[in-house]
């Protein structure tokens, strides 16, 4: 009797984790998309071509799925523009924070997508 509770609970337990595994690796592609998105919309626009520079690209590795948004064509301006900078002669630059807003937004995002996708 009490192995065959044990036998059930193990398997409700595998088929709750792959029904997991499966919310994941539909909602982390998709959240990463979105997050490109708002970033392609909130950058900073001086000519338009460090914001359509934003993309999202996924990586599966045997620990599982994560999403990469980042910027293709100015790398390195991504920390410059959202903390500022030193100037030459003195003085720092404004800063513009454009993802730290969208990346806060990312991660509560995964985790409601998920949650609904397990209810």
């Amino acid at each position: 009797m009490a192995e065959d509770l044990q036998v059930k609970i193990m398997a409700l337990l595998e088929e709750y984790a792959e029904q997991a595994d499966e919310a994941i690796n539909e909602v982390i592609p998709k959240v990463a998309k979105d997050a490109a998105k708002q970033l392609r919309n909130t950058s900073p626009k001086q000519d338009g071509s460090y914001a359509k520079g934003w993309t999202a690209k996924v990586e599966k590795t045997r620990l599982g799925v994560s999403g990469i948004v980042y910027n293709k064509d100015y790398p390195g301006l991504v920390h410059l523009l959202e903390f500022g900078h030193a100037k030459r002669n003195g003085g720092r630059t404004r800063a513009f924070p454009h993802v730290a807003p969208v990346n806060e937004w990312a991660e509560k995002e995964v985790v409601q997508r998920i949650e609904e996708a397990l209810k």
